[in-house]
């Protein structure tokens, strides 16, 4: 790297994908939720399913995966501990938001007797549920770091790419899921599926996963 260039050449791609990415989750979640206010049906409790698992997974989460990317924009002056605890905070209330969603749809579900995770969308859901609560575990783990290295003779790196891998499927998973369920609410809200809604969400996400899949497979 030259002394007048200020971003290496090998992260000036990521820096091109992490801008795309930014501007597409901008538009489909500001969309998604003037949809949801737009219909005011926030007294329904398979609105705010919809609405905090939009938020955990599309927007809280995606930006949890973006902070270790080394070409996002908006934290390109951070070193990598304040990187880890952003991402951390990111992570806890992302879960947070997940955990209501999930819960509330399965209060739903219980008082309307009906049977829970009969759906691909429930069961890809829950999957990445429980992807999303062993990820965050594991990034407890590396946050408590040398306290692990003295009860257990781990490596931190396999640590670190464990908690990658879940993270990473976590993320996958929940975004899949979350296109299978805002199908059926694009259908009842707005009378269409919304498809390039949909698409926006797949694209931003594929472009969100190139870094962290590129780290999981680093040495």
């Amino acid at each position: 790297m030259s002394d007048n260039e200020i971003i290496p050449k090998n992260q000036r791609l990521f820096l091109i994908t992490q801008g795309c990415f930014h501007i597409l989750m901008g538009v489909f979640v500001a969309s998604t939720v003037w949809l949801m206010a737009y219909n005011r049906d926030w007294g329904s409790m398979h609105t705010w399913h919809v609405f905090l698992s939009t938020i955990g997974f599309a927007l809280l989460m995606a930006e949890a995966v973006a902070m270790q990317n080394p070409g996002n924009g908006f934290f390109l002056g951070y070193g990598k501990i304040a990187r880890g605890f952003l991402h951390g905070v990111l992570m806890l209330l992302a879960t947070t938001a997940v955990l209501a969603g999930v819960s509330i749809k399965i209060q739903d579900k219980a008082l309307n007797n009906r049977s829970h995770f009969t759906t691909t969308h429930g069961i890809v859901g829950f999957v990445s549920y429980l992807l999303t609560m062993l990820s965050f575990l594991g990034g407890i783990l590396l946050f408590f770091v040398k306290l692990v290295l003295r009860i257990c003779n781990l490596r931190p790196i396999y640590l670190r790419k464990c908690h990658t891998f879940l993270g990473i499927s976590a993320y996958a998973l929940g975004i899949v899921s979350l296109c299978f369920g805002l199908r059926n609410y694009f259908s009842e809200a707005s009378y269409h599926t919304n498809t390039g809604f949909i698409v926006i969400l797949g694209t931003y996400t594929g472009l969100n996963l190139i870094g962290p899949v590129k780290n999981l497979f680093s040495p």
